[in-house]
């Protein structure tokens, strides 16, 4: 079973939300079962998975560009959002994860959900041979570092999706309104946390 208010937001944005559903509940599973050997998630946040994770990452769905896009998510962990974004259907996805063992949590993921994307084994700052469309990133680093840390793969139409906790306002000052357009979004899992979307000016 899934939490009622995750049920109802996949059925009222998804034409496929049964399929989706029944994916995440899969992906829950395992998260559940391997978190009881490496530190994925808070074990403090496992009772309430299904809003604190799955939604928390679901809800970016009304802030991407369309799937023809390429996608990464960095610093991507046990694949929140990254795996989310490759269950709702994005292709040409990339997960950056240099933690050695999350990176097979996430291959195993991939083979076992029959999902496609490709997962990068090392630190972002590392790659330099793409051009993405858009950047996911949720509990990595400060929107400062990820602009310093992503200015080798993104192009003039880069678009950020920032999950962020309490945080962000003090974060929101580092950035220079004259280089970017900045827009922030309430999170529908947190009263304090908000989406930041960002594009370079």
């Amino acid at each position: 079973m899934l939490n009622e208010k995750l049920v109802k937001f996949c059925n009222n944005n998804f034409d496929n939300g049964k399929l989706i559903l029944d994916k995440l509940f899969e992906y829950k599973k395992i998260l559940i079962k391997e978190n009881e050997s490496m530190n994925l998630i808070g074990k403090s946040t496992i009772d309430d998975l299904d809003e604190r994770h799955l939604l928390d990452c679901i809800q970016i769905v009304k802030y991407l560009p369309h799937h023809e896009k390429s996608f990464m998510d960095i610093g991507t962990g046990a694949g929140l959002p990254g795996i989310i974004l490759s269950i709702i259907g994005c292709k040409n996805l990339h997960l950056v994860e240099k933690s050695p063992k999350k990176s097979l949590f996430l291959e195993n993921c991939k083979l076992q959900l029959d999902l496609d994307y490709h997962v990068h084994n090392k630190s972002i700052t590392e790659i330099s041979d793409l051009s993405v469309d858009c950047i996911t990133a949720r509990a990595f680093a400060s929107i400062e570092k990820i602009i310093t840390m992503t200015k080798n793969i993104i192009n003039k139409k880069t678009k950020f999706i920032l999950l962020k906790g309490r945080s962000y306002l003090t974060e929101l000052k580092s950035i220079n309104p004259q280089k970017y357009f900045l827009e922030t979004y309430p999170s529908i899992t947190s009263d304090e946390s908000r989406i930041i979307i960002m594009v370079t000016k």
